[in-house]
């Protein structure tokens, strides 16, 4: 078995926010004690890098892989019903706007009907690599 790691797609929204909060957490923190701002900031810093790097997918075999914040969640490969390229700043397991949404035929996969939102870098290959492994994906436009 062979696995693919797809890294996630960070924006520059991603980027600004990494900058942005650790300075202001770090700056409020001036007149604050040491291990306030080492352990409180320092852990907040490390959070927020976490939040951007700690994402990532796999194809392992028969399934995919979703990591976030380093907590993996499998999904078998066979039940995807169809995968589009669509874009959108909704919540889910991705640090880009340019996403793959993955629908499923058995609502048991996620339990729900809605489907789960990705961003891999190439798009592309994650959704060909996808269609190889099960030929009754739909891929859609």
């Amino acid at each position: 078995m062979t696995k693919t790691i797809y890294r996630s797609k960070i924006d520059w929204w991603a980027w600004l926010c990494l900058l942005v909060v650790p300075v202001l957490m770090w700056f409020t923190a001036f007149d604050m004690p040491w291990w306030y701002a080492v352990f409180i900031c320092g852990g907040l810093t490390a959070l927020c890098f976490i939040g951007l790097f700690g994402c990532w997918y796999e194809i392992d075999g028969e399934d995919i892989v979703i990591y976030q914040f380093f907590k993996p969640t499998r999904l078998p490969i066979s039940k995807i019903k169809d995968v589009k390229k669509t874009s959108g700043y909704l919540a889910t397991a991705g640090m880009s706007h340019l996403r793959v949404s993955i629908s499923f035929t058995d609502r048991s996969v996620l339990k729900s009907y809605a489907p789960i939102e990705i961003s891999p870098k190439d798009r592309d290959g994650f959704m060909t690599q996808l269609k190889s492994i099960n030929p009754n994906i739909e891929i859609l436009c």
